[in-house]
Parts: C-alpha cells; structure tokens; sequence
C-alpha cells in the first residue's frame, strides 16, 4: 500500500492446521471475512485471504534485499544459535507475568477442542512452549473436559504458570521441557494424546533442530490424533518490519531480545510433517490484510491534497525561498518535496495550530512555529514583488467546469418515479430541447446552480446536476437507483440499442458503468455476458451488479481474447460492446490490448454468428487509438466484409476526426470531450450487420 493514503496498511500470514491420520475435510477455513468491496474497507479491522497488491511484491523484495545486505555477522549468528533456552529464560525473568494475552481467537480458529466427546471422556491436549498461560488458562477456562499438560523449556515461565490461581492440578500439568533435545520427557506417555498444539512456537526454534522437535512431538499422539499449529507465514508483517543487523541466515531472524524467529512457507510444513509420518488435514496460508481504522478520514486526506494541488505553483515558490529551504533541511530534516508542499500549506492555512499549543513543548514544535514565522515573512515579500497565489494558479480548467451525470436505473425504479422523488427531496426539474444547438447546451450547463436539475437532450434517463454536488451518500446513489455516470460513459450502450430479451455482450466490463446500463436498455430480460481479466475489477463489477440488481449479467473473470467463442452459450450474442484499455484510461500494458484489438480475428468474428451490432468506444482522446483503429478495420479486416460504420447518433455535432486516412467514413463515429460537450474525453463508433 501507498503511504499517501494514510491508512496503515498491513499483511499478516499464518499457516494453520496438520492432522496424523487421514479424517474428513474440513471445508470450514477459519477466515471468512472477504473482502469484496473496496470501499467497504474500513468496515473492519481485518479481511482474510487479501493477495499482495504487485507493487507490494517489489517492496517485499527490495526490504528483504536491504537485510540481507546487512545481516548479522558469522561471530554473532553462532552465539545467538547456541544457547536460545537462556534468552527466554531471560525474557520471561524480564517480563515476569507481565506477558500474559488472552487468546480469544481460540474457538474461531480450533472448534476441535471444543468438541464434547460423546462418552464424556478426557481429551488430552499438549500445550506445546506454553509460556506463562496464553493457551492454557483460555482452554481451561472455556471448556470442561481437556486436560492440559503444559511444557515450556523456560523454568521461568513453568514456575509462574503452577503458581497462577486458575490452574488446578487436577486438570493441568506443567512442566518443563525443551522439544528439541533427545532426552525425553517422562509427563507424558507415547500414543496418549488427542492434540498438539504448537502457537508461534516452531518459529522459534532452529531450523535444524527442527525435525527432531516435530518427531518427539508426533510420537506423543495416538492414532487419529492432531497436531493443530499456528505460526508465522513468510513474509508476515512481522519479518518486513526488521531492519539492519536482524537477518541471521534464510528467513531467520534476530529479535530485539535476541530470541530467534522463522518464516515459513507452506511446502516447508508440508515437508516436515509428512517426513514425521504426519497426513495433511489442511495447510494454509492465510494474508490478512490489517486496517488501521483510526486513520479512516479520507475526506479530509482528499481535501488537503485537492488543496495543495489547487496553489501547488505557489506553494513551490515558497519552498524554493532560500530561507525555508534552508530551515527544512536543518531544523527538519525534511528533503521530501511533496512532503514539503503539504507541510506548508497546513502552516499557512490548515489547522495545525489547534493541534500545536503556541507553548508546547518539544523541539518539533518549536521548529514548526519558527517555520511559521519564516513563511509569513516569505509570503509577505513575494505579495510585494506581485508574486501571489492567484498570479500563479492556472486558469479553471475545463474540466472543473463539467456537471453531475446521474443516470437513472431503470431496473429499479423508473425515470418517472426517480424524478418524483428528487422533486419531492426539494429538486426542481427542467427539460432542454432535443434539437439544443451546442453552444446554448454548454451555456445552460455550465452555469446550472441548484436545485435547479436538466433531463439530458441526447441520452434517455440521464439527469444533469450542477457541478460540485455530492451525491454519494445520498440514499437513491447507495440503494442503486442513481448511477453517478458520466455522459459520455452512457454513449456505448445507449447508441448500441440493445432489445429487451436478447443476448449481448460487454468484452471489458469493470467497473460495470456500461454492463448495468445495458441491462436497464434490455429491461432485465435477456443476457449479459460480462468479462473482465483482472480478478479485483471483476469484484467491483460484481458488486455494482449486485447493487443495480441487474440480474440478466454473468461476469466472468477471463481474458476475452482467449474466451471460446463456439461455446453454445454465446451463440446467440446479438449485441457486444468493447471497450478496451487505452491510454486514457489509466490501466497498465494499454498497448498490448490496444494492438490485440487491433487485429480481428476472424475465426472469432464467424463464431458471432448473430452478431448484429457491435459498439467500440474508449475513454482517449488519440487519433491512434480511435479513429485509426476504425481506419485499420474499414480497410482490411475481415470484419468490414459484413458490417458497416453507421452513424448512431445523427444529432450529436462532434464528429470522428479523419486524420492522415481522409476516409470520410470515419465522420459517422462520435467524439466527447470537456470543451466542446461538458463531458469526459471518449470516442464512439458502431458497426452493423450489412443488410439487417
């Protein structure tokens, strides 16, 4: 995750869960909370099994590449690998009882030991590196019928464990063990135990004592019995946290109080429990994605970002001052120059002073109000050569003059009701001409204020709200009935015509603006096959499906290229729009689809046996990726032998542009843009079966 979008951000991994005999699969993982919306993030504190962003991976590996480079030295890595038992010993003579946490998750996470034996018989539970009572107290506590034996090789920790007031011997056994050595115990009897239970305990032994740890494990259990283990997954938030001098060798590490730490991986469980004579029940990695809730302001992080963007010019004449220049680098230490932006601006006109006493303590706020004084005194000097703020903003762009477009879906309520109800929320609305001369729509938009609202001239069901209006969290948005759409967006389907009952396609679908709008167009009967590749756009695209309840529309994540057309399923496809990746829409590789699309295939086309309208448009504004694609189509693809470019909109003024081609066919596609149509850039065309 981006630290600019001040939310902490973190994963955590966990391999869970190794049975000795063979026993029914469990179908139950112990997470359950996905997350499937984004924006419903912050809901709670933590979603399981979230994969890595990919920029995540080449921060993963350029931190691990930073320990290696400075790992522990060879004179240090043999001592801190010699004595281990002593550092805990250690440790818990340090933290006495102090260290006690109640593990709650218990239950969530091992429902096994909460099972009542029908016979109401003992079960026999091994708390294996059982420290002062984290396992133990909760299991006894919350059950009735385990009986505990407890082993730590730490004197320490066993001997405030049988002091503690909650342990009864009748029903729990510590005792000090180190897992690793020959000798055996003799508390415990071979075959007598139902579970073993290892937390965050294998983690800290050596890699290479590892085996024996396990086999003088499994040799306690009876047939059918379980060890149940929880532990620190490779590259867990906590391995990535390390800084200098922790490395010791591969995926071991040193902590802070010289006890050692291991990441695992899952084929390194599998590995050493099978060779145990262990059979695997169930092996996971759980990545959890961790929320730091308290940071959940973003509208505030919008704003000030808007803020520092908005005066940017102004904002950079100031820290180029040689005075604040200076005091930054020296007083601060602050070389970041986005950083930098965002520190001046909130001195000068954000509400750090409610946070900062004019007598606070601290060097840092002595250095912020200093800077204050500095950046009045800077400010002051440039007002006076005539430098300001407004002489170095741009002018309003064009696209800060654009409207509202809220489309009405149609699918769960009609326009008509969805009118009468803004009317009634205190809307006044207003029609335009069908016939509207550009220049007078541009006037009347752009300086629509509310409540007045339009009914959109070119688009059915399409409202036009003044610019600036939030909408979000009004209850019509989040209950599906508004869609906040840009115009231009609605142009695909809305030129494509879809009929109600027919079956049609949407190749690109995510986020699902178009793929819901073409289901409104069919008036929910029919089909709508929707594809996108990338597996987190198909969540979103699911999702906006689910809340317009556009039920007619399968999403699929899938590579439409590689999608098999002669499926009985598309063979009555009448209608397809694509709109692929491009430069105007933000999305990595855009060349790669770009030239794939490029490039009709015409075994493809003939599997379309009913295709009878086909709309490409894009959110670009470059000849190449519009009107020359429709050029490369118009003169050799297989697919101009059938179809023909119609124009689907004859009262839209802006045309394609004809470019080097000179095809005056390409007048009939259709452009948008912030200037001319109050709308986002975008280009349009449609194809139609010849003679339909």
């Amino acid at each position: 995750m981006t630290t600019t979008n001040s939310i902490s951000n973190n994963y955590t991994g966990e391999v869970s869960k190794i049975e000795k005999r063979q026993q029914t699969m469990r179908n139950d993982p112990f997470g359950q909370r996905y997350l499937r919306d984004e924006c419903a993030v912050f809901d709670y504190n933590a979603w399981d099994d979230v994969d890595w962003p990919e920029e995540k991976e080449a921060e993963i590996h350029q931190t691990i590449q930073a320990q290696m480079a400075d790992a522990v030295p060879e004179s240090v890595s043999l001592s801190l690998l010699e004595n281990p038992k002593d550092r805990w010993e250690a440790f818990f003579e340090t933290h006495n009882n102090k260290f006690f946490m109640d593990r709650k998750w218990l239950s969530r996470e091992f429902s096994e030991l909460f099972d009542r034996p029908k016979d109401s018989a003992k079960i026999n539970v091994l708390d294996v590196g059982c420290g002062m009572g984290n396992t133990t107290i909760p299991l006894l506590q919350s059950t009735e019928h385990l009986f505990m034996y407890s082993c730590d090789f730490s004197k320490k920790a066993i001997e405030t464990l049988r002091n503690d007031q909650r342990i009864s011997s009748e029903r729990c056994r510590p005792f000090v063990w180190d897992i690793t050595e020959n000798a055996h115990q003799t508390e415990v009897a071979d075959g007598t135990l139902d579970f073993v239970l290892c937390i965050f305990v294998l983690s800290a032994v050596r890699p290479d004592r590892l085996r024996a740890a396990v086999s003088n494990l499994v040799a306690l259990l009876r047939p059918g019995g379980m060890l149940l283990l929880k532990d620190y997954g490779r590259h867990d938030l906590t391995q990535l946290r390390f800084k200098s001098g922790r490395l010791i060798q591969h995926n071991l590490y040193r902590r802070g109080d010289d006890t050692l730490v291991y990441f695992f991986t899952t084929e390194e469980m599998d590995e050493l429990f099978r060779e145990a004579g262990l059979e695997k029940i169930q092996n996971f990695m759980d990545k959890r994605l961790v929320v730091n809730r308290a940071k959940r302001d973003k509208k505030v992080l919008l704003k000030i970002c808007c803020e520092v963007a908005k005066h940017r010019h102004w904002l950079q004449q100031l820290a180029c001052r040689p005075a604040v220049k200076t005091f930054l680098a020296r007083e601060l230490s602050c070389g970041d120059t986005s950083y930098q932006l965002v520190l001046i601006f909130e001195l000068l006109h954000g509400k750090w002073k409610s946070k900062v006493p004019t007598n606070g303590n601290g060097q840092r706020w002595t250095a912020l109000r200093e800077l204050k004084t500095i950046l009045d005194e800077e400010s002051d000097l440039l007002l006076k050569d005539g430098v300001s703020p407004a002489s170095l903003s741009p002018a309003e762009s064009s696209a800060s003059l654009l409207p509202r477009y809220v489309r009405v879906n149609t699918v769960r309520m009609s326009f008509a009701q969805a009118v009468e109800q803004l009317e009634r929320d205190g809307w006044c609305l207003c029609r335009l001409k069908k016939r509207i001369t550009p220049s007078k729509y541009r006037r009347l938009v752009s300086t629509l204020e509310s409540p007045k609202i339009y009914v959109d001239p070119h688009i059915d069901d399409l409202l036009i709200f003044p610019r600036g209006v939030d909408l979000h969290n009004n209850k019509l948005v989040t209950d599906g009935i508004l869609v906040l759409q840009d115009k231009a967006s609605c142009l695909s389907a809305f030129v494509l015509q879809p009929e109600p009952g027919a079956s049609a396609m949407d190749v690109c679908a995510a986020p699902g603006m178009k793929t819901t709008h073409l289901a409104a167009l069919m008036q929910n009967r029919g089909t709508v096959w929707a594809f996108d590749r990338d597996q987190k756009r198909v969540a979103v695209l699911r999702q906006m499906v689910k809340r317009s309840g556009a039920g007619i529309v399968t999403a699929q994540c899938a590579d439409f290229l590689r999608v098999n057309l002669l499926d009985w399923r598309y063979k009555k496809v009448k209608f397809v729009v694509v709109d692929p990746p491009c430069s105007g829409s933000g999305m990595a590789k855009r060349s790669e689809h770009l030239d794939e699309f490029e490039e009709p295939d015409e075994q493809r086309i003939k599997a379309l046996a009913n295709l009878q309208r086909l709309v490409y448009s894009t959110c670009s504004v470059h000849w190449a990726e519009n009107e020359g694609v429709i050029s490369e189509i118009l003169s050799t693809s297989p697919l101009s032998e059938n179809f023909s470019l119609v124009d689907p909109l004859p009262q839209w003024r802006h045309r394609g542009q004809l470019g080097q081609s000179g095809n005056t066919e390409l007048r009939k596609c259709l452009r948008a843009s912030s200037k001319r149509d109050l709308t986002n850039g975008f280009f349009v065309a449609l194809f139609q079966r010849r003679n339909s």
